[in-house]
């Protein structure tokens, strides 16, 4: 009888204890090691940006929080690290506007492209803008598709890559437009604002965290940008679309992370990343960097992404346009 009830005791020791590990597993997230994947080379604006969270976000969960540039493919294999990673909270990443046209041409069939991650908040947005040398003889956005129109094909742009967000919206352009433009492609935007100032390359496609230095500086002088109201940075650049009223078009980075992830290790991530987008100094590195804080929540992020991916591929399918 005495045995009974020693094994009984022990039951109920064993319960007790499973009881109270439990919720010491389940505070194990954060992990103590966060792997935090971009899919850009250092120094653009997803790297810099994401630099920039990873480092308050250590601080914030008492973590650390490994930046990973994955540049391979224009991206696509840091996305699909991320939808294949174990969610558990040690891997999450960046992913930026080009993802959207990118699922559309170089589909993996490996994950879904919107149920594939789970969404955490969009980190910021900004627009890209047509610029052009200060002393270019281009006057206006209205004038370069003008001189587009009537020398079809000989007017020359800058993009990252075939497929890249730079590409896919200039053919929009084209379609609204009824213009032809040249695309000349290049592995870093840098080199691409070199030849633009050259006489190389007659406009350059870049996302405003590049160009708002050098538009300061005097080297370039803005045709317009692509956001659908005029960009509170650059309220005297007209848009894209008081030329053409259908193409509106904003650049965004979104936090991401595994499908599956806890809601409420999302909810924490997406409250700690709201919480440093709410500082002062953080708003103001990221407007001094061209981009606005832009958080959301968990399912506005994916509406806006699975929205993305479906305007892009009207454009793409419109548009007849393939990569390799």
């Amino acid at each position: 009888m005495i045995e009974y009830r020693r094994r009984d005791l022990m039951k109920l020791v064993a319960a007790a204890s499973a009881l109270t590990i439990r919720p010491a597993a389940a505070q194990q997230w954060p992990a103590a090691r966060v792997r935090f994947l971009v899919g850009t080379s250092p120094g653009g604006s997803p790297d810099v940006v994401g630099r920039m969270l990873a480092e308050k976000l250590a601080d914030r969960l008492g973590s650390a929080v490994y930046v990973e540039n994955v540049t391979q493919a224009a991206g696509a294999v840091a996305y699909r690290t991320i939808a294949r990673a174990a969610p558990d909270g040690g891997t999450i990443g960046i992913l930026t506007s080009g993802y959207a046209p990118e699922v559309t041409l170089r589909p993996d069939s490996s994950y879904d492209p919107v149920s594939g991650f789970t969404f955490v908040t969009m980190i910021c947005t900004y627009p890209l803008v047509y610029a052009v040398p200060a002393a270019s003889p281009i006057a206006s956005f209205a004038d370069l598709l003008g001189q587009a129109k009537q020398n079809p094909g000989k007017l020359t742009y800058t993009i990252t890559g075939y497929g890249s967000a730079y590409h896919i919206l200039t053919k929009w352009i084209e379609l609204e437009s009824g213009i032809s433009m040249t695309a000349v492609p290049y592995p870093g935007i840098a080199a691409g604002g070199a030849d633009v100032l050259s006489g190389r390359v007659d406009v350059l496609v870049d996302a405003s965290t590049s160009v708002i230095p050098r538009v300061r500086s005097g080297q370039f002088r803005i045709l317009a940008v692509s956001s659908a109201e005029r960009f509170a940075l650059m309220p005297d650049a007209p848009t894209v679309s008081e030329t053409l009223p259908n193409v509106k078009f904003t650049s965004w980075l979104c936090l991401a992370a595994p499908p599956g992830m806890p809601a409420a290790s999302t909810q924490r991530l997406n409250a700690e990343v709201k919480a440093i987008l709410d500082t002062p100094d953080f708003t103001k590195r990221l407007m001094q960097l061209g981009s606005v804080p832009d958080p959301t929540t968990p399912d506005q992020a994916r509406h806006i992404v699975a929205d993305e991916i479906t305007r892009w591929a009207d454009v793409i399918k419109r548009g007849n346009i393939k990569v390799d």
